[in-house]
C-alpha cells in the first residue's frame, strides 16, 4: 500500500490510525502491573527482584524473537503479520492475570513475542508507506501513542483494581487490543486480499552491522534500560520516599509517561531547526536530570519526572526516525530495526531486576538511581555519536 495510490489521504489517515492503535498496545500491557505492583507481589508471594522478571522476560523476548517478525512479514505480508501480533497481545494480557506466578511468566513470553512483531515492523511500514517528509511526523504519532497508552494505563489501572481487583484491572487492557485488531482488519480489506509485500520467495536481507548500526543499538539499549528501570520502580520509589498511597504514587508516576508525549511531538519540530545530534544532546541532558533529582532532591520528583519524561518520549522518536531515514527500502529497514532492537532489548532486559535487586540489597534508592544515571549518560554519549554519523550518510 502506497499513500499516494487509490484512497490517497483517506488511506494515509487510516494507516496512521492503525499505527497509533497498535502503538497503544506496545507498552501499555507491560506497564499495567507497575501501579498495582505491591498487590501483585503479595498475591503471587514473590520478591521485588522476582516480580521484575515479569518485565524482564518480555524484554528478552523483544531481543531473542526479533527474527520472527521479518520471517512472518516475508511469508504473509506486513499487515497480516501485525494482525497476528495484536491477537497474541490480547490473549497474553488475559492469560497473565490467571492465578499462579509461573503461569504469568509463561504468558508474558507470548506477550513479548507478540509485541516484538509490532516493534520491528512499524518502522518498515513508515518507511514503505509514508512520504519522506512525513516520516518524522509518523514516527512521532507512533511514539506519542505509546506514551498515551502508558499514561492511561498508569492512571486507570489503580482505580480499576480498587473496584474489581488487580487481576481484572490488568486483564481489562485486552479490550484496547481488540479495537486495534478491528481497525487493522479494515486496513487489510482496503489493501485487497494479497499481502502488501508478497516476498515469501525472496531470501532474507543480507544484513551486516556497521559502526552506525552499532551506535544506534547501544543508544537504544541505554534508552530502554532507563525507561524500563524507571517505569517499573518509580511508583514504589515514590511510595517509599514520599509515603504516597498506591493510588497517588501511580498517578504521580504517570507524569513521567505523560511528559513523553511532549518529547515525541517536540523532536520533529526541533529537527526542523537543529541538527539531530543537538536534539539528542538536549534529550540526553534531560534524561540525566531525572535520576539526579531523585538522588539529590526527591521532594521535587515532579520536575525530574517532567524533564525525564520529555527525554524518554523524544529519545525513542529520535532513534527510530534515524532508523527510518537510513534503512533503505522496507525490507532493509526491517532488518536494521530488528538488529537494533535485538541488541537494545537484550541489554534492557536486565534493568528491572537490577534496579529491583539494588533496592533489595541496599534497602534504599541511592544505588538504583545511580544505575539509571549511568544508563542515561550512555544514551547521551552514544546517541550523539550515532546522530553525527547518520548525518554524514547520503
Amino acid at each position: 500500500m502506497t499513500a499516494g495510490n487509490g484512497g490517497g489521504r483517506l488511506r494515509l489517515a487510516l494507516l496512521l490510525t492503525c499505527i497509533a492503535l497498535l502503538a497503544f498496545q506496545l507498552r501499555g500491557p507491560l506497564v499495567a502491573l507497575a501501579p498495582v505492583a505491591a498487590e501483585a507481589q503479595r498475591g503471587w508471594g514473590v520478591s521485588p527482584a522476582a516480580f521484575g522478571l515479569l518485565t524482564t522476560v518480555p524484554l528478552l523476548c523483544f531481543s531473542l524473537s526479533t527474527p520472527i517478525a521479518p520471517w512472518l512479514a516475508r511469508c504473509i505480508g506486513i499487515e497480516r503479520a501485525i494482525e497476528i501480533g495484536i491477537a497474541g497481545i490480547v490473549l497474553a494480557t488475559v492469560l497473565r492475570s490467571v492465578d499462579g506466578f509461573g503461569f504469568a511468566l509463561a504468558s508474558v513470553v507470548l506477550l513479548g513475542v507478540s509485541i516484538t512483531i509490532g516493534n520491528v515492523l512499524v518502522p518498515a511500514v513508515i518507511r514503505r508507506d509514508i512520504p519522506k517528509r512525513g516520516r518524522g511526523a509518523a514516527t512521532s504519532v507512533y511514539s506519542v501513542s505509546i506514551n498515551v497508552g502508558t499514561v492511561i494505563t498508569s492512571i486507570v489501572t489503580v482505580p480499576l483494581g480498587a473496584a474489581f481487583g488487580w487481576r481484572a484491572a490488568v486483564a481489562a487492557w485486552s479490550v484496547a487490543g481488540v479495537l486495534a485488531a478491528v481497525v487493522w482488519l479494515v486496513l487489510l480489506r482496503s489493501t485487497g486480499d494479497a499481502p502488501a509485500e508478497p516476498v515469501s520467495a525472496e531470501p532474507p536481507v543480507a544484513f551486516r552491522p556497521d559502526r552506525l548500526v552499532a551506535l544506534l543499538a547501544v543508544a537504544f539499549a541505554a534508552q530502554s534500560c532507563s525507561y524500563y528501570g524507571v517505569t517499573t520502580w518509580l511508583p514504589t520509589l515514590l511510595a517509599d520516599e514520599r509515603g504516597y498511597s498506591a493510588v497517588v504514587a501511580g498517578s504521580a508516576s504517570s507524569v513521567f509517561q505523560l511528559a513523553g508525549i511532549v518529547g515525541a511531538i517536540g523532536v520533529p519540530v526541533l529537527a526542523l531547526r537543529l541538527r539531530p545530534r543537538t536534539v539528542i544532546a538536549l534529550l540526553g541532558l534531560l534524561w540525566m536530570s531525572l535520576p539526579v533529582v531523585l538522588l539529590v532532591a526527591p521532594e521535587h520528583f515532579l520536575i525530574g519526572s517532567v524533564l525525564g519524561g520529555i527525554a524518554q518520549g523524544g529519545g525513542f522518536t529520535a532513534i527510530f526516525t534515524i532508523i527510518a531515514e537510513v534503512g533503505g527500502d522496507a525490507r532493509r529497514t526491517t532488518a536494521l530495526s530488528a538488529f537494533v532492537q535485538t541488541v537494545g532489548y537484550l541489554v534492557a532486559a536486565a534493568a528491572p531486576p537490577v534496579v529491583g535487586g539494588a533496592h533489595t540489597l541496599s534497602g534504599g534508592w541511592f544505588f538504583p538511581m545511580t544505575v539509571v544515571l549511568l544508563t542515561t549518560t550512555c544514551f547521551l554519549v552514544f546517541g550523539v555519536l550515532a546522530a553525527t554519523l547518520a548525518a554524514r550518510r547520503p
